[in-house]
């Protein structure tokens, strides 16, 4: 009993066939004899595999070798015995004794879905999910996963449809094929029509018509006079819609050998993407498509995909064979070509042949010299290695299989070049002549301006410097290979010379050169004829070109140009606040340099010892000293001072102060030796009549800085004692409203901790002056302090646990008490704990008297213009910072020693 012939279709559409080369006759007995077992067992999926592969069935090994053979085996299988053979087949869609054509085992996938997954799933490197034992063996030996050449090919994911090609005119028509027949006049008819098996179509209301056979152009006249035969009037207008399918088989080392059904306009090129194109064992060089057991064309995919040379594309009927042969010889081509790949080889055939298959030779190929790995199994040693160059006779080579020919890429010294690089305009390699020099390199000054001056300046961008170099022209460089030593060099010279064409500076050039021109902020490359000066004056470093009799005078021509050089850094930071707070302009006044002093380190060559020559800055540019003016050797280092840095005596410094306030004269002056501050009060003419002598403001900076440090190691005493507090009472605790009681005290401690890091020390030094008559002390001044006279202040403040936080009205005689009684004291208000800040900058502190009484010495003190009075709130808890506090043996420091006032009391209160 046989399946419909549509259900016969189905399947053997979802089965792969591997036949060797077999006839068309013994193809359709197989086909019945699978159909009927199938149906005998519904469970046996891809039975007409095992038909079609010559499996090792009982009583079949042997028969199956002829087609006769094949048919005749198979006829005494019963099912379950073709379903035990198919359990033992390789899953991979051949026979289990298919090799290639080296005659090694083939590699078996490990599952079914290796062989029977779509084209798209075909990676470069392994074309059907395996590798060739060469490809793994190249991949051992050099390290390159190289892919086969040409099997990439058929890894996309479809084919375009050979549906949508149009139809010749000479196209014949067969049972499948569908046709859109429009019929307009006195009948009006439009129908898509289906050649059924017979080659007939039914056309309603005329009757049968055979179109089986005819051409696709007089399909139109052949329906005209059919229905002429009917109806009167009319027009026939005929397009192809769907084409029929026919049947090919892929064999051989195909990807996806058995049974295909392809469009009837496909070529043997169509087929062979629509078919997935040979497995990796398969050859590219000669795919025959094979007709009624003869070959009727050959394609040589390489020559294809080279030259668009198809040779004859043949149109494929139905029963056709795509015959993919065995591999022949391959050999690997790597390197510096257009297509690094294994490569299928003809016989005798070329290396020169090969490369062009592949697009000829890179441009970056090196034809002098290529290295070929030959293999050669007669030698004791089968591997070996030759050196050819890629000429005449080079590419003539013919290539062996196992050849793996390695191209070499070209050389990526430039000869002939100089370049150029660093600070300038156009950074690139300029041709190279005899006899050329620097200045023949950089021949015009605009050389040396980069684009980013030219776009800043476009931008509007505008210089805040009088004098501003854009490029270092003291000192260039040019690195060179020396051949001879195979070493590079550094060689300095001096730029601006150069482009002069000083006989010195201006130095020939070899190919191969690099110039480096330097920014002015860079020092440039070190050199063996370098010498460097350092100072801070110089914002860092900055080298010079060694030659011999070389002297500090050459580095530094006058002391103009140190000057102009020094103010120069001066300008580079704006807005930079001194000590003292005095600002300049636009930028922080740097220390004088000094010109008594100035040292050269030299390195001793015999014994690499450093040495340290002394000498007088001021004589040695100036020409006074002779002596002074010292020759350099290559590799010293000249340092150069301010009088800041070496802590010179106070008559040689430049000591600025401030005055303001209250002072006739009020300005910066530059002091003297040996002033204090009642003579600088003097010479600025005195004191205004408003001024208030007692609460003159003194700060200094160095005082500051001793003030922030001490404030600093407060602020971190307080908080260890009081995270070592906190962690000893949640030890102790013992119930969950202690705990909470003790994390809100943390909690609020830490706050206090805060406002105590926020502080800033203003280096304010009191004088602890006389309030009813004040009186200067002999005070000596130093660079950058500031003095501030105030006008006498009619008021007096309070701030803390009273009811009016404010400033009042002073009075002579108003004591403490008066004005927390006038401003209204608290009821949580501690008044014994007042603390007094004085205008001078000191404090009044609570302390205790003898006995068990306490009292506050604080409530008597008469108050002063511009005093404050803090008084703070009583304490249910001490913390440690309290306790600190309290314990203090002189509390004053706290304010005193920090310069703090009311306001940073306030803060810390908060």
């Amino acid at each position: 009993m046989f399946l419909s012939k549509s259900l016969a279709r189905s399947l053997f559409a979802k089965t792969n066939w591997c036949f060797a080369q077999s006839g068309l006759v013994v193809l359709f007995a197989a086909l019945g004899t699978a159909v009927a077992l199938a149906q005998g067992n519904p469970n046996v999926p891809g039975l007409g595999t095992a038909v079609g592969s010559g499996l090792a069935v009982p009583g079949a090994r042997n028969a199956a070798s002829s087609p006769a053979g094949t048919v005749e085996a198979l006829r005494g299988v019963t099912a379950p015995t073709a379903v035990s053979a198919m359990a033992q087949r390789p899953q991979d869609g051949r026979a289990a004794d298919t090799r290639p054509a080296d005659g090694r085992a083939a590699k078996a996938p490990e599952s079914k879905d290796t062989d029977e997954r779509a084209p798209s799933s075909r990676g470069a490197m392994e074309a059907d999910g395996r590798t060739t034992d060469f490809q793994e063996f190249v991949r051992a030996s050099n390290g390159q996963s190289l892919r086969l050449y040409g099997y990439d090919l058929f890894s996309q994911a479809s084919f375009g449809s050979t549906q949508s090609m149009p139809v010749p005119d000479n196209y014949v028509l067969g049972p499948g094929d569908e046709l859109s027949v429009l019929v307009t006049g006195l009948v009006e008819f439009d129908q898509k029509l289906v050649i059924d098996r017979n080659g007939r179509v039914i056309i309603p209301k005329v009757g049968p018509l055979v179109l089986a056979g005819v051409s696709y152009s007089n399909s139109e006249s052949v329906l005209s006079e059919h229905i002429g035969k009917v109806y009167r009037n009319f027009k026939v207008t005929v397009t192809m819609g769907r084409l029929r399918s026919v049947e090919i088989f892929a064999l051989g080392q195909a990807h996806r050998p058995g049974k295909h059904f392809v469009s009837s306009l496909s070529s043997l090129v169509n087929a062979m993407f629509e078919t997935g194109g040979p497995s990796v064992f398969g050859g590219l060089r000669a795919v025959e498509l094979r007709r009624a057991g003869k070959t009727i064309a050959t394609l040589d995919v390489y020559r294809f995909l080279a030259f668009g040379e198809a040779g004859p594309d043949v149109k494929l009927s139905a029963g056709d064979v795509l015959f993919y042969p065995p591999a022949g010889p391959r050999a690997a081509i790597m390197g510096v070509v257009n297509a690094p790949a294994i490569y299928e080889l003809k016989p005798n055939e070329s290396i020169g042949t090969v490369l062009q298959l592949s697009g000829g030779m890179s441009a970056l190929a090196a034809p002098q010299r290529a290295q070929l790995e030959r293999i050669n199994s007669a030698r004791e040693i089968a591997r070996y290695v030759e050196d050819l160059a890629l000429d005449e006779k080079g590419l003539a080579t013919k290539l062996q299989a196992g050849d793996m020919l390695t191209v070499f890429p070209i050389s990526p010294q430039i000869g002939s070049a100089v370049t150029l690089q660093g600070n300038v305009a156009a950074p690139l390699r300029y041709r190279f002549q005899t006899g050329m020099r620097v200045s023949d390199l950089l021949n015009d000054s605009r050389l040396l301006i980069p684009g980013s001056y030219w776009a800043a300046l476009n931008s509007g961008a505008v210089s805040q410097d009088w004098a501003r170099e854009e490029v270092n022209l003291d000192y260039a460089t040019i690195q060179r290979l020396d051949r001879a030593q195979l070493r590079t060099r550094l060689i300095a010279f001096n730029l601006r010379k150069a482009m002069s064409k000083d006989a010195t500076e201006n130095l020939a050039l070899e190919p191969g050169d690099i110039v480096t021109v330097y920014k002015p902020g860079e020092s440039g490359a070190d050199t063996d004829n370098t010498v460097t000066l350092n100072g801070q004056m110089l914002g860092g470093s900055r080298k010079f070109v060694w030659r011999a009799g070389t002297t500090i005078q050459d580095l530094i021509p006058s002391a103009q140009w140190l000057i102009e050089y020094y103010n120069y850094w001066q300008r580079q930071g704006t807005g930079v606040r001194r000590a003292g707070g005095i600002v300049s302009g636009s930028a922080e006044f740097k220390s004088d340099i000094n010109w008594e002093y100035a040292q050269v380190i030299r390195r001793r060559p015999t014994d690499l010892r450093s040495e340290v020559l002394t000498f007088n800055l001021g004589a040695a540019i100036t020409g006074k000293d002779a002596g002074q003016n010292l020759k350099l050797e290559p590799g010293d280092v000249i340092t150069l001072y301010t009088l800041g840095e070496l802590g010179v005596p106070i008559g040689r410094r430049t000591r600025i102060v401030s005055l303001q306030g209250e002072v006739k004269v009020p300005g910066q002056y530059q002091l003297r030796a040996d002033e204090t501050l009642t003579d600088l009060l003097a010479r600025a003419g005195g004191l205004t009549p408003q001024a208030y002598l007692y609460g003159l403001e003194f700060r200094r900076e160095s005082v500051r800085l001793t003030q922030q440090d001490s404030l600093e190691k407060l602020v971190r005493r307080v908080e260890s004692q009081i995270l070592s507090e906190a962690q000893t009472r949640l030890q102790n605790v013992t119930s969950k409203e202690q705990s909470e009681v003790v994390q809100a005290g943390l909690q609020a401690d830490q706050v206090r901790v805060e406002n105590l890091k926020r502080l800033r020390a203003s280096g304010r030094m009191a004088l602890d002056l006389d309030p009813s008559s004040p009186v200067l002390p002999r005070l000596l001044m130093e660079d950058g302090d500031v003095v501030v006279v105030p006008p006498q202040p009619a008021f007096v403040g309070i701030f803390g646990a009273v009811v009016n936080e404010n400033s009042l009205l002073w009075r002579p005689g108003i004591r403490v008490a008066d004005l927390v009684d006038r401003s209204g004291r608290r009821k949580a208000a501690d008044v014994a704990s007042a603390v007094v800040l004085r205008a001078d900058g000191t404090a009044v502190l609570p302390r205790r008297n003898t006995g068990w009484v306490f009292a506050s010495r604080a409530l008597d003190e008469i108050l002063m213009p511009g005093d404050t009075v803090f008084v703070p709130e009583l304490e249910d808890r001490e913390t440690a910072y309290s306790a600190f506090i309290r314990g203090a043996k002189d509390i004053t420091q706290v304010f005193y020693q920090f310069g703090l006032g009311a306001a940073a009391l306030k803060t810390i209160r908060n």
